[in-house]
């Protein structure tokens, strides 16, 4: 099977300067595809969501955000780049996703509970593909400033009843970083706002940089 190259991002936040940087990524090397684990924008902005479609083109697969919005998501599955809910396969891995975040005080634009995630997930998880998601599942790289474990016991159990190859998530501005569990590899590539992604080589093995 072929080694997939991965250029992985979230939190872009409608940031120029993240586009920018992403772009410019992009362009210096050859991928497989481009993955951006939500927050696109921070409560929608579709000029924003068609210039990242349109830097990344076909290449592009996403979910969006607890700050993004329906119209976000509607952009996105229009485009045939949306993993929400659905998988695209490529050379023989599957990706597959849920977007949004838990429930919050916030009450954030895209909110689910934890029943529609794991219901989401079920649906189209595969054993051995690559999850991604916008939270984090519970104790990886989940951190957040308060010190808590902020991300998904129900994701984790989706987690272990299929066992994903690769995890792929963002949310956790402050939970950037890489670990590995039971033959999964967790990645939160840091908020792209602030000029964080990841590249993944996926074959035999896999290897992650973080910048």
């Amino acid at each position: 099977m072929k080694e997939l190259r991965l250029l992985i991002c979230a939190d872009l936040h409608a940031s120029e300067d993240a586009i920018k940087l992403l772009g410019k990524v992009a362009s210096e090397d050859t991928y497989d595809a481009v993955v951006v684990c939500g927050d696109l924008t921070t409560y929608g902005s579709e000029k924003y969501v068609k210039k990242v479609m349109d830097t990344f083109g076909p290449k592009l697969l996403a979910v969006p955000g607890n700050c993004d919005t329906a119209d976000t998501l509607k952009l996105l599955e229009q485009s045939g780049c949306s993993l929400h809910g659905a998988s695209f396969e490529i050379d023989g891995r599957v990706f597959y996703g849920c977007g949004g975040g838990l429930p919050s005080t916030a009450s954030m634009p895209f909110e689910l509970d934890e029943q529609e995630v794991v219901r989401i997930l079920n649906d189209v998880a595969v054993r051995g593909g690559v999850m991604v998601t916008h939270t984090p599942p519970h104790g990886m790289n989940d951190v957040d400033r308060s010190g808590r474990n902020a991300g998904s016991r129900g994701i984790m159990g989706v987690i272990e009843k299929h066992r994903p190859r690769m995890v792929l998530s963002g949310h956790i501005h402050e939970s950037r970083g890489c670990k590995e569990k039971d033959g999964t590899v967790f990645v939160n590539p840091g908020p792209a706002r602030g000029g964080h992604y990841a590249i993944a080589r996926i074959g035999e093995g896999i290897l992650v940089d973080l910048f």
